[in-house]
């Protein structure tokens, strides 16, 4: 049955068989006998690497716990772009990371005057 889709899709469009997926759109895949599993190790380290962060501690709660942020708190960033490209890769990020989207909800509440 896989094949016959294989050649299905090939008669309508150009493709090519490159073996089990690996790497797609950062996300990993390790195949084992009788699963596959998914993460994104690779992803997240060129995340840090872009805001300089490689050296960084990690913790096991991403929030204050009881935290309230605030609009009106601190100095608008010099560069709201590099924020916002931050907040949309972490929100990415959490295809694997669960844990971490409700702080991603939080800080994107802040994306149009990030402070």
């Amino acid at each position: 049955m896989i094949e016959q889709l294989r050649q299905q899709l090939k008669s309508s469009f150009h493709m090519k068989n490159l073996g089990p997926l690996q790497y797609f759109l950062g996300l990993e895949a390790q195949h084992y006998p009788s699963s596959i599993l998914l993460h994104q190790h690779k992803y997240t380290q060129e995340l840090l690497s872009l805001v300089g962060l490689s050296d960084a501690n990690s913790v096991l709660t991403p929030m204050e716990v009881n935290l309230k942020l605030h609009h009106e708190n601190g100095d608008l960033l010099p560069h709201p772009s590099m924020y916002r490209q931050l907040v949309g890769s972490l929100n990415y990020l959490t295809i694997t990371r669960p844990h971490i989207s409700f702080t991603v909800q939080q800080v994107s509440q802040f994306m149009q005057a990030p402070c």
